[in-house]
């Protein structure tokens, strides 16, 4: 693996909410990633008529928590956006505690990205160490159908563990490089999620029926109901109102049960729902919301949506004073290559970039 370029920086691999946020703290960084397109979970369709919507996370909390060396520290996003001098228009959603971007989520990745262009459409296919102390990163390049190989002495991985553990079982054996996996491997669950978004070009339902107020403060638009199938919807034409004048277009994400149980038959190639699916969804939203056939219907299918186990938990304040973070801080330390993401932090928008800040600004990164 005879690296054809040699980075001073750290390579960040992995250009969705995590590695946005790596890149707000240092713009120096260089960012590839497999995706054609910026945003991993933190994805959506902007500007083209009628897909404007948000597929992956759709909101965020503005406050989160550290406990670390029996201290507690609050963080406000806002807050640490403005010490970066990023400026991201935000309104209310469901609550006064809840918030999304006017601009839809991905608008996070791209504004916290700023001058850092990722290198789309690189997938890491292994990891080689070299007798320089330095990581050569084999990256498949899908535009030119090239391999191309780089090196740095800092390497920061924002990808799924399933998807860390394939690369590192690629690679040539390595010590270091096994501690990690055997690291990683309690970590390695995920949650399957299906996703739909419908749309009509002149159908809306009866507002007051469902408890939505277009015209409130802060409209409510979303619902969750825990256990079902049809577990968590977002109204996206009350969310983006400017983009749907005569109709409308709801989201929804499904249930874990249901989402792992048809996960594979789920959609055809161009993501269109197949046919036994396509009944079933039309029939839904009849049923559910006395809806008519929808002009549109797209479907999505996240593997790796999110991590069910995560180090630092999964609600409430970020936990560091564990054994578990310390060995964590040890294995960045002594091989060159810091591993984050959900499955770190947990799925929350907020418990990212904040988490990210913080262990940034107390060089525990």
């Amino acid at each position: 693996m005879k690296p054809n370029f040699c980075y001073q920086v750290p390579v960040v691999v992995g250009s969705g909410i995590s590695g946005a946020t790596i890149a707000m703290m240092d713009s120096s960084v260089v960012v590839y990633d497999k995706g054609r397109s910026y945003g991993g979970r933190v994805s959506g369709k902007f500007g083209t008529e009628p897909f404007v919507y948000d597929f992956g996370a759709t909101m965020f909390r503005d406050l989160m928590e550290v406990h670390w060396l029996g201290q507690e520290t609050k963080y406000s996003l806002s807050e640490i956006w403005k010490t970066k001098s990023i400026e991201i228009q935000t309104k209310g959603i469901y609550d006064r505690d809840h918030f999304y971007p006017i601009k839809g989520m991905s608008d996070l990745v791209l504004t916290m990205l700023g001058k850092v262009k990722p290198f789309q459409g690189h997938t890491l296919n292994k990891l080689e160490s070299s007798e320089l102390e330095t990581w050569n990163l084999e990256f498949h390049n899908s535009a030119t159908k090239e391999i191309e190989t780089v090196c740095s002495h800092s390497v920061v991985l924002t990808l799924p563990i399933p998807q860390i553990l394939e690369i590192i079982d690629r690679s040539d054996k390595n010590s270091k490089l096994q501690r990690w996996a055997n690291f990683l491997e309690p970590f390695n669950d995920y949650r399957k999620t299906l996703v739909s978004y419908f749309y009509w070009d002149s159908w809306k339902p009866n507002w007051k029926t469902f408890h939505l107020d277009p015209n409130s403060l802060i409209p409510i638009t979303t619902s969750l109901h825990r256990g079902s199938d049809w577990e968590y919807q977002s109204w996206e034409s009350l969310k983006y109102p400017n983009e749907f004048q005569e109709g409308s277009a709801l989201l929804v994400q499904f249930g874990a049960i249901f989402s792992e149980t048809h996960f594979e038959n789920w959609m055809d190639s161009e993501k269109k729902p197949n046919p036994e699916y396509k009944e079933y969804l039309i029939q839904g939203l009849k049923e559910k919301f006395g809806a008519p056939e929808p002009n549109l219907i797209w479907t999505h299918r996240w593997k790796y949506a999110q991590a069910q186990m995560p180090l630092l938990g999964r609600e409430g304040p970020l936990l560091l004073d564990s054994e578990t973070f310390e060995e964590w801080k040890q294995l960045c330390k002594q091989t060159g290559i810091t591993i984050l993401g959900d499955w770190f932090f947990g799925a929350k928008i907020e418990r990212i970039v904040g988490g990210i800040y913080f262990l940034s600004h107390n060089n525990l990164l």
